[in-house]
């Protein structure tokens, strides 16, 4: 079974989510499937748009089925350096 852990920290009256996960694939694989919006898009079930920097802005948005977008910060992005798998 993969390791994994998931926190809800509440502050400035917002939560943030936090889900921790080891996976046995090539970091630079899983760091393109959750950073290119084209790989993205094939296991995520909305658009999203990425500044991929901390304090970046992400947009999650449903074309064709709500015209509500939600949003969001990039708070850290750091290439991978570690590989586990």
């Amino acid at each position: 079974m993969t390791p994994r852990s998931d926190t809800l920290t509440p502050s400035d009256g917002r939560t943030a989510l936090r889900m921790e996960r080891r996976l046995a694939l090539p970091s630079e694989k899983v760091w393109s499937a959750l950073t290119d919006p084209a790989q993205i898009g094939q296991w995520f079930p909305s658009a999203v748009t990425v500044e991929l920097r901390p304090g970046g802005a992400m947009t999650f948005s449903m074309p064709g089925v709500s015209d509500v977008a939600m949003t969001g910060t990039v708070t850290d992005a750091e290439e991978p350096r570690l590989n586990l798998g």
